[in-house]
């Protein structure tokens, strides 16, 4: 029995095809697609479901045998290397971190999205199963829509903090966040059918809405922006800049007047920003941001070229500021200053050049699989400069998932370059068998 029962041969490359494996073994894969596809629902939902999930599909993964199938693509699909070289460079840090290795090795497991990226690509070879997984992703982000909206009216008793009563089962920036990505998976829906896909457009605005106007989360509100700037160089080129700066100022100007919340926190971070140098208390985000970029920063100094290892810099930016007498952190909420302090400059680069990768080969894809990974990655890419997004649990997983269900699709289009290269089976070498199998 051929993996996916035969649904590789119209999904998946001609060198993925040959392996054959017991009635268990492809049960075991079957629930390992199961329960990828659930894993879309319970990222934005439950931390702990998520971690079930997870273990469950690598349980799935080596009972089933299909680490051979992610062997192969990991030789021939540069996504899954780039991906399983930079966690390996990441596991060097092992070696020459101050740290304990019990902390290291936590911190570590932060990144282990780039070891179920892998996995992940195995188990979404099948079109349908990489529907179902974006699918379910929506249903979840629906599901918190619903809520935040609800609890925004008619909030719990006792619970009168907008910060709190607004966000469901993620704190506010990655609520906004992952509803940025609902917003636009609805918009892309509604771009390619308008007139059958219409309800995809009232879902855009009261998303939008829930954004800007209920969670105060500014990660949310630059998310949405890339996203709007993404979705229209899709849809039009690079002239679609212009209605997208249109677009992203008509509704900039509109939240400003009209949503206080908007209001104050855009509001904040200019202030901020321009009492940064004027003044020596900092205490609230973007003036805390800056400092933490600045000692980072001097830190990463002292070994640019290998850092000084995974896990050092809650221990190294302590000793920093027990000098400094300044507010300690262990996340410089910059994902880009964070490798550059832990992992050096090789650590950056090989971080960097997994994007470039990724991006490039968004250029053989065709359809969701393409519009959503090259939104990911646009995402991924800026955001990570203001927040440790790869530390954070949910944002973490989240860039997994996305990537593994997305990238999947572009396996297909190097197994056909692969099979294209093959030469032509002999008419002996097609008899070989049948004669064999007929004795």
């Amino acid at each position: 029995m051929h993996i996916f029962e035969g649904n590789l041969r119209q999904s998946g490359p001609q060198y993925l095809m040959n392996l054959n494996r017991s009635r268990f073994k492809e049960q075991a894969c079957q629930t390992g697609i199961l329960l990828s596809i659930a894993t879309g629902f319970a990222i934005p939902v439950s931390t702990t479901l998520t971690s079930i999930l997870s273990f469950g599909v690598l349980l799935c993964w080596v009972i089933s045998g299909q680490y051979l199938v992610s062997f192969e693509i990991l030789k021939k699909y540069r996504v899954s290397a780039a991906s399983a070289v930079f966690f390996s460079f990441l596991m060097l840090g092992l070696f020459y971190t101050p740290e304990s290795f019990s902390i290291a090795a936590r911190n570590l497991f932060k990144y282990r999205q780039f070891i179920l990226i892998p996995i992940y690509l195995s188990f979404f070879l099948d079109p349908k199963a990489r529907r179902y997984g974006i699918q379910m992703f929506e249903v979840a982000m629906v599901i918190t829509l619903i809520g935040s909206i609800y609890y925004s009216f008619w909030p719990l008793i006792g619970m009168d903090d907008p910060f709190i009563n607004r966000s469901i089962f993620k704190n506010r920036i990655t609520q906004n966040i992952l509803m940025a990505f609902l917003v636009y998976l609805a918009a892309w829906k509604f771009l390619e059918k308008p007139r059958r896909r219409w309800p995809y457009a009232i879902l855009v605005l009261v998303a939008t809405f829930n954004i800007i106007a209920l969670v105060p989360g500014r990660s949310g509100y630059l998310a949405m922006v890339i996203l709007v700037c993404v979705l229209m160089c899709q849809k039009f080129g690079f002239k679609g800049l212009i209605p997208a700066a249109i677009c992203i100022g008509g509704i900039g100007l509109l939240a400003y007047s009209q949503s206080q919340i908007f209001k104050d926190r855009i509001n904040q971070a200019i202030s901020e920003v321009n009492e940064y140098n004027a003044s020596k208390i900092r205490h609230r985000g973007v003036d805390l941001r800056i400092e933490f970029y600045e000692n980072s920063l001097y830190l990463a100094k002292s070994s640019p070229i290998f850092g000084s290892g995974i896990g050092s810099f809650n221990l190294k930016y302590q000793q920093l500021m027990q000098e400094r007498k300044q507010i300690s952190t262990a996340n410089p909420h910059n994902e880009y200053i964070m490798l550059l302090v832990q992992n050096g400059g090789i650590g950056v680069c090989l971080f960097l050049g997994f994007f470039w990768i990724c991006w490039r080969t968004t250029r053989s894809m065709t359809g969701l699989d393409q519009a959503l990974g090259q939104a990911i990655l646009a995402v991924y890419f800026v955001v990570c400069m203001v927040n440790s997004l790869m530390l954070d649990t949910t944002e973490g997983n989240l860039f997994g998932y996305l990537v593994g269900v997305t990238f999947a699709g572009g396996i297909s289009c190097v197994g056909q370059n692969a099979d294209s290269q093959l030469p032509e089976p002999s008419d002996k070498e097609i008899m070989q068998p049948i004669m064999r199998d007929a004795a």
